[in-house]
């Protein structure tokens, strides 16, 4: 799990727990045995499955995770997670001074899995599909920038009028509303999609036997338990690549953990956070954490009467300490979060500070504050308890409600909720204001139905800012809106995490092991 857009959720919002597959995977135990291991086959353990192999359709972060291996993006992902030319459809990229217009040069000779040409056409085609209100895009505010796009996503107007077109046979044009100086890192989370498949075939285009894609593998088997891929040569495979992927859904993170021990998996995604340090200390390298852009925060519904001044939300921020539920509840698996820049200075509690708003509002132990915090059944409903233990400190009681995943996606679409701690997964994109743009207004995480104009216009500022130094210093400006304002508010900020066989090499330099035709086979 990636947001809201026209109240749905989205993959970068909420990571629904929802797998596409329990128990044992069925590759590991078919005909009631172990099976033999195929030589030069990468064998995955995720925590979830896909809810669609359409990039343009899908709403969970574990599908991102596997477009990245049949699909080829815009722009692709380096070292450090910066934007490059390997595994992409773009051979470069340039933008005008301020950064409004930005070319793509398309690499030469690519093709789809079917043997047809993959081309400027394809990448214009498919953004103009992306913007059109019938396909309902769950990203399709991250590209609100683009000329007329926001406006033909909400308005239903026609696709073929935004900002993008083709120039020649290999060039992209983009034109934005305003500048965007991290505008190709966007584009390293767009794929492309076959258009002229899915105008003979329509949605059916996915199903194994029609399905067309641009990337070095393909999904050979997709059931509700297991997906195969295997090589695309087509697409860019070549040696040493794996030959093949067998992935399996394994909803529980011990059972994962079981598997990677016992040899049956080479890759096991995010471990159980109590076990991060014994896992640590036991696997040594095997065991990889990397900072990844995972957002843990209460949304508050600004337009409920008890959380309607900002005053009583800065009061409820300031009155728990993050250190513990990160040191003491989770072990240092987590990073405590008291802001959304998260190499700045932390904030400090002020549990005397808070309880002197709360008095000053009229609140006290005869007259608390009551609402409602609901959590999904998993390691947040720890983190809920001991943030509402503290709270009683400033006469506020919370009454903690746990609910399935899908049953809060539900109350937070529809607004219905006081408060909630919700996840945000930003995939790979680890610039901040990738991250507060989700909660400004028309973002992709706007539960909490707040709205500052100057905060939107200070993310407008950012974006145009191409030199380090100042885009920091104008981050922390439109940072401060929502630090005043707490329509959200942080709690946590998480790794990624996988645990790694030593026969599986290769990948990029700090960055988690998910682009899989980076990696090799031992």
């Amino acid at each position: 799990m990636g947001k809201y857009n026209n109240l749905k959720m989205s993959r970068r919002n909420m990571v629904l727990s929802l797998g596409f597959g329990l128990g044992l995977p069925s590759f590991l135990s078919a005909c009631g045995g172990k099976k033999q291991v195929e030589k030069g086959v990468l064998r995955v353990a995720l925590n979830g499955g896909p809810d669609s192999l359409d990039p343009l359709r899908a709403e969970f972060a574990i599908a991102d995770l596997l477009f990245r291996q049949f699909l080829l993006p815009v722009v692709g992902y380096g070292d450090d997670g910066k934007p490059s030319n390997q595994f992409s459809i773009a051979q470069s990229w340039s933008a005008n001074p301020d950064f409004t217009l930005w070319t793509f040069k398309i690499k030469p000779n690519l093709k789809w899995s079917d043997g047809s040409p993959l081309g400027a056409n394809d990448v214009v085609e498919s953004l103009q599909k992306s913007a059109d209100y019938k396909t309902a895009y769950p990203n399709a505010p991250e590209l609100y920038n683009i000329k007329n796009y926001q406006n033909v996503n909400l308005k239903k107007g026609d696709p073929k009028t935004i900002g993008v077109k083709q120039i020649g046979a290999d060039i992209v044009e983009i034109n934005l509303e305003g500048p965007d100086a991290g505008f190709a890192g966007r584009m390293q989370e767009f794929y492309p999609i076959p258009v002229a498949a899915i105008n003979k075939y329509g949605e059916q285009w996915t199903n194994i036997d029609k399905i067309v894609v641009s990337g070095p593998f393909i999904p050979k088997i997709y059931t509700q338990t297991r997906i195969r891929f295997e090589k695309n040569e087509l697409g860019g495979w070549a040696a040493p690549m794996p030959i093949a992927i067998n992935i399996e859904a394994v909803d529980d993170p011990a059972t994962r953990i079981r598997m990677f021990e016992a040899g049956d998996i080479d890759l096991a995604q995010d471990p159980a956070l109590l076990r991060y340090s014994i896992l640590e200390s036991k696997l040594g390298d095997k065991f990889k954490r990397v900072n990844a852009p995972r957002f843990i925060y209460m949304s508050m519904n600004t337009k409920k009467p008890q959380l309607s001044n900002p005053l009583v939300r800065k009061a409820l921020s300031m009155a728990f300490n993050r250190n513990i539920v990160s040191h003491n509840i989770f072990r240092d698996a987590v990073h405590p979060a008291t802001r959304f820049l998260r190499d700045q200075p932390p904030i400090k509690p002020d549990v005397a500070g808070a309880k002197a708003i709360m008095e000053k509002l009229g609140y006290s132990a005869t007259n608390p504050l009551r609402f409602e915090l609901i959590v999904t059944k998993d390691e947040r409903e720890r983190a809920a308890v001991e943030i509402a233990n503290e709270w009683k400190q400033i006469w506020v009681e919370a009454t903690i409600g746990t609910v399935e995943s899908s049953a809060i996606s539900a109350r937070l679409n529809g607004f219905d909720f006081d408060c909630a701690i919700v996840r945000v997964d930003k995939g790979m994109k680890s610039d901040p204001v990738d991250l507060m743009g989700s909660f400004a207004t028309g973002g992709n995480a706007y539960s909490h139905q707040w709205h500052n104009k100057d905060f939107d216009a200070a993310l407008e500022k950012v974006r145009g800012i191409g030199d380090p130094v100042k885009r920091l210093e104008a981050l922390k400006v439109a940072e401060k809106y929502l630090l005043d304002e707490v329509p959200i508010m942080p709690i946590w900020f998480g790794d990624g995490a996988w645990l790694q066989s030593e026969k599986v090499t290769g990948g990029y330099k700090n960055m988690q092991p998910i682009i899989w035709p980076s990696l090799k086979m031992g």
